[in-house]
């Protein structure tokens, strides 16, 4: 990406809507290949729908609160001629994927232990009549309304109803269907890390 026409910047910070399409155009293709680079996010850089997903966070706080950081970056210009849009569009991309992967279902913040985070490793559930004892006895909906409120801290919403679906009897495919999802595997891996959400967090509590 050349560098862009700080014009191009100014009018979509004042709320030029072909100005903004523009500058969305030019941006998009280089913040993609920035995020797909192996060093910039660990793991994460090599998953495409969390590239995509970053990448219009990216774009979506550009435009938050009135384009407020594009603002502040032609102010920083002007006290400070040679910040280039590239090097400042990576300092915002870095924060952005930060918060992302600390949100992230398959991720373990553990700053409050004074360490760095983990990934959990992805592991394919087999089928729920291989799973003796894993499945929560929980037979009223109810009962399993309590677990959905412990699930529910911090978890994605579609990851608790998969749980939530899970705890009531219904397989994977079931799962899948009721919830659009792609695939049995993506009911199976939301459900899988939303388990882990409550291990963790009545281990914790113990």
């Amino acid at each position: 990406m050349r560098e862009l026409d700080l014009e191009i910047v100014a009018a979509a910070a004042s709320g030029d809507e072909a100005a903004w399409q523009t500058l969305w155009r030019a941006v998009e293709p280089e913040l993609r290949r920035m995020l797909a680079q192996p060093g910039f996010l660990g793991p994460i850089s090599q998953r495409e729908d969390d590239r995509r997903d970053i990448a219009v966070e990216v774009m979506g706080r550009l435009r938050a609160g009135d384009f407020y950081r594009l603002k502040h970056f032609l102010a920083a210009r002007q006290e400070n001629p040679s910040l280039a849009f590239r090097a400042w569009l990576r300092v915002v991309a870095k924060r952005v994927g930060i918060d992302h992967i600390r949100a992230h279902p398959d991720y373990v913040d553990q700053r409050h232990r004074g360490t760095h985070g983990a990934w959990i490793a992805p592991v394919e559930l087999p089928p729920p009549s291989r799973l003796p004892g894993a499945r929560p006895p929980v037979t009223s909906r109810g009962t399993a309304s309590m677990v959905m409120r412990a699930a529910a801290e911090g978890a994605p919403p579609e990851h608790v109803r998969a749980l939530e679906r899970w705890i009531l009897g219904h397989s994977f495919d079931e799962i899948a269907a009721e919830l659009e999802l792609g695939s049995a595997a993506e009911a199976a891996r939301m459900v899988r890390t939303t388990v882990e959400r409550l291990r963790r967090r009545f281990r914790a509590a113990s």
